[in-house]
């Protein structure tokens, strides 16, 4: 029987993998980002929110504090790949979301599985130009086209477990022609995996950017609940670590409710977790629905540590919420 030893979640914010002097640049594109919300979910622009928060961040934006927050991201991300490393996987299921790089409004699951021999990564031709995005590529393999196991078996498994607890998953075996898995799923391989790329990776992608379908926090809680119990069923011989992708608040940082996260997590309270309003998972805080999900299928697991870094950008409270946790 395939086994679950272990768990992880992780950010995977650019700003992860850039010199904090490179912070600027991507402060100046937050001035036309059109995906904006306030920390009551309502959609603003971005003057609109430098009015309404004022000076309140101006202390964040110094040399110092963003060393000393990115120093404390590396120091996550480090302390992760040393526990993948120790946790000895045969197989990484990783629980990510797709931002149109395999899907696009054509076909938009809510939820899916891959299941095919191999998988690939697309390219970041899209990019904003400029150096910050220049350094990015590599650690996200969307530098090139670059090429992973998956595991067919254990995915098949899951599917076939999932649908038997009653969720209609889509199942993947190849990518339409031109397309490639994003960054939820290269960021993993590149940042924490290190030289132990050839552990097979299966992807499951959870739709939490793009209305009308995007999945509950309950209904995420309730899919890693019956996920977890469909991998532990299965008949494969292997030791599978699950990991969340992604989060947590972003493109403004909402520390009220990044806490409630990993608390609801540390806590094992499902309540909390499962309540979280469908109005605060927006832009990338909704990848915060990805730890929701890993948190159901390591619901009766305690937390061995987990690290919170909040990465504040601009005055008017751009940036990110960088979340580094591990499940026993």
């Amino acid at each position: 029987m395939a086994t679950i030893v272990g768990a992880i979640g992780t950010s995977h914010s650019p700003m992860l993998l850039t010199n904090p002097r490179l912070w600027r640049e991507r402060a100046a594109q937050d001035r036309t980002n059109k995906e904006l919300h306030d920390t009551s979910g309502r959609h603003v622009t971005f003057d609109e929110l430098s009015a309404a928060v004022g000076e309140r961040y101006a202390d964040q934006l110094t040399d110092e504090v963003w060393e000393q927050r990115y120093a404390a991201c590396v120091q996550g991300m480090d302390r992760l790949a040393a526990d993948l490393t120790e946790l000895r996987p045969d197989v990484l299921v990783v629980i990510g979301d797709d931002q149109e790089e395999v899907f696009d409004a054509t076909n938009q699951p809510s939820m899916a599985v891959f299941w095919g021999d191999s998988w690939e990564t697309g390219t970041m031709e899209g990019a904003p130009p400029g150096e910050f995005f220049e350094a990015v590529k590599t650690g996200y393999a969307m530098d090139a086209v670059h090429k992973f196991d998956g595991h067919p078996q254990l995915a098949l498994d899951a599917i076939r477990g999932l649908v038997a607890r009653e969720f209609d998953v889509a199942s993947i075996a190849s990518t339409p022609p031109g397309h490639g898995f994003g960054h939820a799923y290269g960021f993993i391989i590149q940042r924490l995996l290190g030289e132990r790329t050839d552990v097979p990776v299966v992807p499951v992608m959870l739709n939490t950017y793009y209305p009308p379908n995007q999945p509950s926090a309950k209904r995420c809680y309730d899919f890693g609940v019956a996920l977890g119990a469909a991998i532990e069923a299965s008949p494969v011989e292997a030791r599978v670590v699950l990991v969340a992708s992604g989060g947590l608040s972003h493109f403004v940082v909402d520390e009220e409710l990044d806490r409630r996260v990993l608390d609801g997590i540390a806590d094992r309270d499902a309540g909390s977790l499962r309540t979280i309003p469908d109005e605060l998972l927006n832009a990338g805080s909704s990848e915060i629905r990805n730890w929701v999900a890993v948190a159901g299928a390591m619901h009766d697991r305690a937390v061995a540590w987990s690290e919170y870094a909040p990465c504040y950008r601009t005055a008017a409270g751009t940036g990110c919420g960088m979340g580094f946790l591990r499940w026993q």
